[in-house]
């Protein structure tokens, strides 16, 4: 039987456990023990623990096949007139096989480390501030994210604040002094930005941003960037419509150059099923080294902006999802991309990705990806790549 076989194989196997499985026990045996918890000590406990299964054919790179667990570990203090802080670790490490059989971005990024650790003021009529390292994201997390899917999340360290104190206008800005990659690194920062939201109504938000972005190690990341971003939905009788738009223009620090961002996407929801169709176009050098870059232009991650693309990048995509109703509901969404360079030759190619989740109780989760890239035959540089991921996830928060 093949990898790719055995993988999938695999995945319906546990999608079908779990739809079996009785979750009430596991749930109240949980229920009882954080039950206890909560009444011998005051604040939050935090625990989140992922093992993962991560295998990757990459033709004219590396093949990886291995597991690894991350656990984060945290605690957050009861508020004390609008202050609040919180310590946070994370453990990565893989299990029953060696470091050079899990991603490589875990490999570097595998250990213990503090993730976060902050402190916050809030006021509820207008705002909150933080300062420490701290998880942060803005929007879709096309330009700041936490990369959440890999084992090591990305966080900062950074000032950040928000004001909400005029109705339905939000005003975000933060000042970072460091970024912990999700490869280990850790880069000296001197950025800032702010990014302005405003609501129309409940269903039409505008929002408009500047960052700043400064990489003391890696003058490469290096851009100011000013965009706007609409998001909205409506709905026509039985069929909802939800659809966004996003430009933003950016330019080089280092070398002058400029470069725009264009994207948008249509979906409407009929009975349950979704159906979608979208495009982003990222010009020659755009570049997005703070962002979430996962969850962008496919699962296979072959194409990763953090420096800009030679000759940028055109993604047509359209995409499906459905909740299959077995046990809690199994959520799927399958999409294909059609790759093709902004300008210039090569880095064009098609992709299919399929991502399935079943929440087996409100503290655990299976999920599975797959990716499957196919490169241009008249791509220069650029080789085929499938990526199997499946994921078995707890998550407490009390």
């Amino acid at each position: 039987m093949t990898n790719k076989t055995s993988f999938l194989a695999a995945s319906l196997f546990a999608a079908s456990v779990s739809g079996l499985m009785a979750a009430d026990p596991v749930e109240s045996s949980l229920d009882s023990t954080f039950a206890k918890l909560e009444e011998a000590v005051p604040g939050k406990f935090s625990i989140n623990a992922r093992l993962r299964y991560e295998e990757f054919d990459a033709q004219g790179g590396p093949d990886r096949a291995g597991n690894s667990i991350r656990v984060r570990y945290g605690y957050t203090t009861p508020d004390f007139n609008g202050f609040t802080a919180m310590v946070e670790g994370e453990s990565l490490s893989p299990v029953g096989n060696g470091d050079d059989d899990i991603h490589p971005l875990d490999q570097a990024g595998d250990g213990t480390d503090l993730n976060q650790l902050w402190v916050q003021y809030m006021d509820k009529d207008f705002g909150k501030a933080k300062v420490g390292r701290q998880i942060y994201t803005l929007d879709d997390h096309r330009f700041v994210g936490h990369v959440g899917w890999r084992q090591n999340i990305q966080t900062f360290d950074a000032l950040t604040g928000s004001f909400s104190g005029v109705d339905n206008l939000t005003v975000n800005a933060f000042y970072l002094d460091g970024v912990e990659r999700v490869n280990g690194n850790s880069d000296e920062l001197d950025s800032y930005g702010v990014n302005v939201t405003y609501k129309f109504a409940p269903t039409a938000v505008l929002t408009a941003f500047y960052y700043d972005f400064e990489d003391e190690d890696t003058p490469g990341f290096d851009n100011k960037t000013l965009g706007l971003r609409y998001v909205g939905s409506t709905k026509l009788d039985s069929l909802a419509l939800s659809y966004s738009l996003s430009y933003a223009t950016q330019s080089d620090v280092t070398t002058g150059n400029e470069g725009d961002y264009y994207a948008a996407d249509l979906a409407g929801t009929f009975k349950g099923v979704k159906l979608g169709v979208g495009m982003e176009v990222l010009e020659s050098g755009f570049r997005t080294p703070f962002a979430t870059v996962h969850k962008f232009n496919g699962f296979a991650d072959k194409f990763l902006p953090l420096s800009g693309l030679a000759n940028g990048l055109e993604d047509v995509y359209i995409y499906a999802s459905y909740k299959i109703p077995v046990g809690n509901g199994i959520a799927t969404t399958i999409a294909y991309h059609d790759f093709s360079p902004e300008s210039g030759g090569g880095q064009g190619g098609t992709e299919i990705d399929l991502v399935a989740a079943y929440k087996i109780n409100k503290y655990l989760t299976a999920v599975t990806k797959y990716g499957d890239y196919s490169a241009d035959s008249a791509a220069t540089g650029y080789f085929d790549k499938d990526k199997r991921m499946f994921t078995f996830e707890l998550n407490f928060i009390y």
